[in-house]
């Protein structure tokens, strides 16, 4: 009889052991959520600091938590330097205002940290008095051309705060375009790219 209670009694504790384990696995992957969740936000931004709407850019995205690292110096050691070890300790996504050499470089290095571009603008001012914003992304352009639009010559700004609070989609079927004009304010270098990187 001891025996036959021996049994049920470590049934039993074998029982409660089982929900306790789910619910501990259930509280573990909603940390896991919400990590992840502030993986989704834009945690570094590039900027050419010899420019005033690049550094604009970068002020914007600093205010929403981002981190700036300047492109001007060399951006291969910036990627496997500063930049990487602030990629492998806080993840997230990267922005940048910069030149286009130096888009068409970190777009290479960011598939290393299995980040693709999923928006890419230009700010074109050569030969003309305004700025031509061509942008181009998924859903949820409409808000970043919408931002610029009222911003005018605040523009790097506005496209800073604006992507840091735009819902991209993360896995767009197709991607959208837009043209935005804009006056000319500081020394734009007559063309800068935008662009961010997400997983």
């Amino acid at each position: 009889m001891k025996s036959h209670l021996d049994r049920r009694t470590f049934l039993k504790d074998a029982s409660a052991l089982t929900a306790s384990a789910a619910l501990i696995a259930s509280g573990a992957s909603s940390v896991v959520g919400a990590g992840a969740s502030d993986e989704r936000r834009i945690s570094a931004v590039l900027f050419d600091s010899r420019y005033f709407s690049s550094r604009e850019f970068a002020d914007a995205l600093v205010r929403e938590g981002a981190t700036a690292f300047d492109a001007r110096a060399d951006i291969a050691a910036l990627w496997y330097g500063r930049l990487g070890d602030h990629l492998a300790k806080h993840g997230g996504f990267v922005a940048g205002l910069t030149t286009d050499s130096d888009f068409v470089v970190s777009e290479s290095f960011g598939r290393e940290y299995r980040l693709s571009s999923k928006y890419e603008g230009s700010h074109d001012s050569r030969g003309s008095s305004v700025i031509t914003h061509r942008l181009r992304g998924p859903q949820g352009i409409a808000e970043i051309e919408s931002a610029l639009r009222r911003a005018d010559s605040n523009w790097a700004r506005a496209l800073g705060q604006a992507l840091a609070r735009t819902r991209l989609a993360v896995s767009p079927k197709q991607w959208e375009s837009s043209a935005v004009y804009t006056s000319q304010l500081g020394d734009h270098p007559g063309f800068l790219r935008s662009w961010l990187l997400a997983a």
